[in-house]
């Protein structure tokens, strides 16, 4: 009986371990709840420039931006869009205008908390330099992203790119 019982608990193991191989695990990236980037801005002259990241946010999250550390007497200015094909649409920051959200001063730190994301997709930040109140061509910045629920990365961010059509608006 004992011999039986030893050969069944082996055989139940080699078929355990035999399921267990590493070429059958797979990872499903799911995201994360937090993002932080430094960054700069290298602006051509009389340029507003902007660096733009795209994240895909789930229906319902909840996120918080923040921009600290800013440097270079620069002035902030963000923009975050639904991806419709295109940069540059309904900013959820200024209540779906197409103005970018600016209230801060040289070199001030901006946090917009408790953003609710109403659709699942790929949304753009586009965070601006402006060259009307700034001073120079450059500068530094620090990019945190919280989410009370799992977000991806998207494409690769895009730099220095001139902001068109750029219009400021504090709400």
């Amino acid at each position: 009986m004992k011999t039986q019982i030893k050969k069944s608990i082996i055989l139940l193991l080699a078929v355990l371990f035999a399921n267990c191989s590493k070429d059958d695990d797979t990872h499903i990236d799911e995201g994360v709840t937090l993002f932080e980037t430094t960054e700069e801005w290298n602006c051509n002259l009389s340029e507003t420039c902007e660096d733009i990241y795209q994240f895909k946010f789930k229906k319902g999250s909840r996120i918080s931006i923040s921009i600290e550390n800013v440097t270079g007497k620069s002035v902030v200015s963000l923009d975050l869009s639904a991806n419709f094909g295109e940069f540059g649409g309904p900013n959820l920051l200024t209540q779906g205008k197409l103005t970018y959200y600016g209230c801060t001063t040289q070199d001030e730190s901006v946090a917009i908390v408790n953003i609710y994301i109403s659709e699942t997709g790929t949304y753009n930040l586009a965070i601006a330099r402006d060259w009307g109140l700034s001073a120079g061509f450059g500068g530094t910045y620090r990019l945190t992203i919280i989410s009370d629920t799992a977000f991806t990365e998207g494409e690769t961010p895009v730099n220095d790119i001139e902001a068109t059509n750029y219009e400021r608006e504090c709400i």
